[in-house]
């Protein structure tokens, strides 16, 4: 009997554990779309690693200013040949970039992915001279000879490699930008693991969760204890992509209330409404 009561104490709290994690992948991702970080991030990245700055694109000191992404109408309409236009705003406005985020002219760009094979598919047609209305892709080398020394020199070695094959030579700039984005993701997710830090913090004195009075509850109160537990089971029958999706607000707000109609000690109330106001599992005001 006792091992079954430690038992289900121990579930009740990692229930509660889950409920406040749900609250706090919550708040990141209305965080993240609100500052649109992720957008901003990807395209700090691509201008460090098609510009002539060698800093690695996942340095913080030169991410300190993200996401000044171009306008499509700050660039000329032909953009593929325009003189003294950068490389990343050749790519930036390419019709193959441009459809993963159509119709968002003197918006920021609110791209978070590029696919590495359109990637390459944009750069292969920028590098490409032109011959008429057609591609002269015998003379892509001339194309990577007009690079930033610093990258033109991978290139050339990419396209050496490749053997001067076209799709081979595509192929290995797809591989090239995906190790280089592996690299920001590290980054990224090292950064917003400080921030569901700063989250889990306000969401555990927000609601005011402490793991002692939570457990002392459900070890001593056998309601409150069966309640959660039977609450524990239903969310262990969900799929994992239900429970990952379940990150807006609606969903939040409900696993919380659900959680706060157990009658476990939690969210700044007056548990008890006896005189006066006192937190939920705390002696008195001050405690």
């Amino acid at each position: 009997m006792f091992a079954n009561t430690i038992f289900n104490v121990v579930i009740g709290l990692l229930f509660v554990f889950f409920v406040c994690s749900l609250a706090v992948s919550g708040m990141n991702e209305a965080v993240r779309k609100f500052l649109n970080t992720r957008s901003k991030t990807l395209w700090t990245a691509t201008r460090r690693i098609l510009s002539e700055v060698e800093a690695a694109p996942q340095d913080p000191k030169v991410t300190a200013r993200i996401g000044d992404a171009p306008s499509r109408s700050e660039l000329p309409q032909n953009a593929g040949s325009a003189q003294g236009v950068s490389l990343f705003d050749q790519l930036f406005h390419h019709p193959i970039i441009g459809r993963l985020d159509p119709a968002r002219l003197n918006r920021p760009s609110k791209i978070t992915h590029i696919p590495p094979v359109d990637f390459a598919r944009a750069m292969v047609d920028i590098l490409t001279p032109e011959e008429g209305d057609n591609k002269a892709w015998n003379r892509i080398n001339e194309g990577i000879d007009q690079l930033p020394p610093a990258l033109r020199s991978q290139f050339q070695l990419l396209y050496e490699e490749a053997g001067h094959d076209i799709l081979k030579f595509r192929e290995a700039i797809e591989g090239w930008f995906d190790t280089a984005m592996e690299r920001v993701s590290t980054w990224y997710k090292k950064r917003t693991r400080w921030a569901m830090l700063l989250y889990g913090l306000i969401v555990a004195v927000g609601l005011n969760v402490s793991a002692v009075n939570v457990t002392a509850e459900l070890y001593e109160n056998d309601v409150v204890r069966q309640t959660v537990v039977e609450l524990a089971e239903i969310q262990a029958t969900r799929t994992s992509e239900s429970v990952q999706s379940c990150t807006d607000r609606e969903c939040v707000e409900g696993e919380i209330g659900d959680l706060v109609d157990t009658g476990l000690p939690v969210l700044w109330r007056d548990c008890d409404h006896d005189e006066g106001y006192r937190a939920c599992g705390f002696e008195d005001e001050w405690a």
